[in-house]
């Protein structure tokens, strides 16, 4: 998604890109006008430098162990404005556990989740009822996410999980049997607003495999997901810019799974789709507190995660 971002403030051409580059990936090609290699240890002081330099900066990262929201804090503390979700906002937004009181506290449709510890989740399942899902508090993706449904399978799906995460602390959530999807939305500090809804091809096992997407899905409830997608961005306060909300959608109802405070996958297909540059939309929603006035996408965009590999970092 780096560098389909990259190519999108290009083809804008109203300002100048510098983005970093581990160096162990120094065959990729970014359409960037600097591109800055950096090895394992020196990210943090070059990053530091390029603010400096910079009138704004957007923060692509993953929330596993906080980064996302250091990488934010960093920023912030540079003074330089984040073209994404305020470090506060990450905070909240990665931890699932949060979220969900949060879901709950507002009367939003949302699956049973309980934080509980490795020692204490086989007390904690029986209490609650299979079929059930075990996580991460702050992954992303599918990393350590099973579907458990009997107390034979739970070993082995804390032993998955176990791999996937430092903290002691994870989640269970019951089983929702639905399709998944995502609503991808701009958000600015009044409002939010929903662009797309996105069909989330995901392999249900142990572990769960993301396999790919399209942007948009025709559902029932398509209508009721933008609401409910719209209504969760606003029980975080700092979110900006392009955000995702995972849900389970049933012939009936769109249950709130999380809040992803970045960008996700489906931007890729959804810049495809989208009558305006979603760089600048971004750009404006964060800087300049404004949305596009109409959205009305074009056509269907379909990806694979294996044909991903050369877009994504």
């Amino acid at each position: 998604m780096l560098r389909a971002l990259l190519a999108d403030f290009r083809a804008w051409g109203a300002v100048h890109t510098i983005t970093t580059l581990d160096v162990r990936l120094a065959t990729l090609t970014l359409p960037a006008d600097e591109v800055i290699r950096v090895a394992p240890g020196q990210h943090e002081a070059i990053v530091s430098a390029l603010l400096a330099r910079s009138q704004a900066a957007l923060v692509i990262a993953p929330e596993t162990d906080g980064i996302l929201a250091r990488l934010s804090a960093q920023v912030e503390n540079a003074g330089i404005p984040l073209l994404s979700s305020s470090s506060a906002a990450v905070a909240i937004a990665g931890d699932k556990s949060a979220c969900y009181q949060r879901f709950r506290q507002a009367g939003l449709p949302t699956p049973l989740t309980r934080r509980t510890g490795f020692a204490a989740a086989p007390r904690a399942a029986a209490e609650m009822g299979y079929p059930l899902v075990t996580k991460p508090l702050d992954g992303v993706g599918c990393e350590g996410v099973c579907l458990v449904t009997g107390p034979a399978e739970l070993a082995q799906a804390l032993a998955v999980l176990h791999r996937a995460t430092r903290q002691e602390q994870i989640l269970l959530q019951s089983f929702v049997a639905g399709t998944h999807a995502s609503v991808s939305l701009l958000v600015t500090e009044s409002r939010a607003q929903p662009i797309s809804l996105n069909g989330q091809e995901i392999e249900i096992g142990c572990p769960f495999v993301y396999r790919g997407g399209v942007v948009p899905l025709a559902h029932p409830v398509a209508a009721r997901a933008f609401d409910v997608a719209r209504a969760a961005a606003g029980l975080v306060p700092g979110l900006r810019g392009y955000i995702g909300v995972d849900l389970v959608l049933t012939q009936a109802e769109a249950f709130l799974i999380e809040i992803n405070p970045r960008l996700t996958t489906s931007y890729i297909g959804l810049r495809r789709v989208v009558p305006f540059n979603l760089a600048r939309a971004i750009w404006d929603a964060c800087l300049r507190d404004r949305l596009p006035e109409k959205v009305a996408l074009t056509g269907q965009a379909v990806f694979a995660k294996d044909e991903l590999l050369g877009e994504t970092l």
